[in-house]
């Protein structure tokens, strides 16, 4: 009878500690109780990308709050630090060097734009922090983060979908659906993102047999972008294709309206958020473009996260929320294998960056992993604006 008890105790002691290896407390092989785990987020909370960076912000701290409340991560609480770096490549650098060297943050994320990125992503990897890439659409992010050298990066990750899927992926949906002939592109010149996007654009229409009709660049901090459009809607095309940020899709949509024209617009990681959809109103209706997040996705993972960011702030969450929401989780799914010391801050680093490797989760993106090459496994999700600020879904892309 002894035996029998004795044997009923240790199998509770098993399942309580399996339990607890699930959950946020922790297992006495693998505590972390009474520690911290310090992150930096470098983010475009004002600027051009400020129409990005404060949803990324949100995500984040929501998932902070939840691990924390929930016991933390192996009992270890998270402290996340968020500067803005006013979506400039030189602040951003500094921000970033600042937190990795004098903060001695365990690991980043950010920053918003693919324009900073190329200045902070071989920073961090010179000086082996992992940083998890949660708005970074652009070329050359992952794995070649110090291109043109070959050498690939070891601490550079992406849990945003880049445009090299995604504008294909748009382009190809759309052509199945309507067969459009002909297109003008109109294409920021002036930052990364926008070029590289544009660059997409120009090596994918012709797959479809959409004969490129224009390219028609601009800068960014142009106030008049009328000529440009003038030019577009003169060619008569089926499509325009927008690469740009900030406010200027919306812009460039109005403006189009205005003049007439009635054709598809299609772009990139620039349309999806409801800043965007909202300020083009009823002139983006029909707006497509790939996106790695929706709304309306019923699955448990996103239907509470999307709850849970509503009873927070009051309003929906948008990609770029869900993303930076993932990134949180997806470092502390990591940190929670990596049997962090909290001593030797370099060794925890690389720890950290090998665990993110084997990132295997269910996330508002649906269920998460990175590929060999730190770039993100998931499904892809064709939207359209609704004309009412959000959009609805088109196709899903396994």
């Amino acid at each position: 009878m002894r035996r029998v008890r004795l044997v009923s105790i240790l199998a509770a002691v098993v399942v309580a500690a399996a339990c607890g290896s699930t959950g946020g407390g922790g297992t006495p092989a693998n505590s972390y109780s009474g520690k911290t785990i310090k992150l930096g987020a470098v983010l475009s909370i004002t600027g051009a990308g400020g129409v990005y960076g404060p949803q990324s912000r949100d995500g984040m701290n929501l998932a902070v709050d939840e691990i924390n409340k929930a016991g933390g991560v192996n009992g270890a609480q998270i402290h996340l630090d968020v500067k803005d770096d006013a979506s400039l490549q030189s602040q951003s650098a500094q921000v970033a060097q600042t937190m990795i060297q004098s903060d001695q943050d365990l690991a980043l994320l950010g920053p918003t734009l693919s324009n900073s990125a190329v200045a902070v992503h071989p920073l961090a990897e010179s000086l082996k922090t992992p940083i998890l890439a949660v708005s970074t659409t652009g070329i050359h992010i992952v794995p070649d983060c110090n291109f043109p050298k070959t050498d690939p990066c070891k601490f550079v990750f992406r849990d945003s979908l880049g445009e090299e899927t995604a504008i294909p992926d748009n382009i190809k949906s759309y052509a199945a659906d309507a067969h459009p002939a002909t297109g003008v592109l109109l294409v920021a010149q002036d930052d990364k993102f926008s070029s590289d996007g544009g660059k997409i654009v120009q090596a994918t229409v012709a797959t479809y047999n959409i004969n490129l009709l224009k390219v028609i660049k601009f800068n960014k901090a142009e106030a008049d972008l009328s000529p440009y459009v003038t030019q577009a809607v003169a060619a008569k095309p089926d499509v325009i294709f927008i690469t740009s940020l900030g406010g200027i899709p919306a812009k460039i949509m109005i403006e189009a309206r205005k003049q007439g024209w009635a054709g598809q617009f299609l772009g990139g990681n620039g349309f999806n958020t409801a800043t965007v959809s909202k300020n083009a109103g009823a002139a983006g209706q029909g707006a497509r473009s790939a996106s790695a997040w929706y709304l309306g996705n019923s699955f448990p993972s996103n239907a509470d996260f999307v709850n849970a960011f509503k009873t927070a702030y009051g309003h929906d969450p948008d990609q770029f929320a869900a993303q930076g929401y993932a990134g949180i989780k997806i470092i502390a799914d990591a940190a929670k294998r990596a049997n962090l010391t909290f001593s030797d801050l370099p060794g925890d680093r690389e720890k950290l960056r090998a665990a993110m490797e084997t990132v295997n989760i269910q996330t508002p993106l649906g269920p998460f992993q990175f590929t060999s090459t730190h770039d993100v496994k998931q499904t892809v999700w064709i939207i359209k604006m609704d004309g009412n600020g959000g959009f609805t879904l088109v196709h899903q892309i396994s």
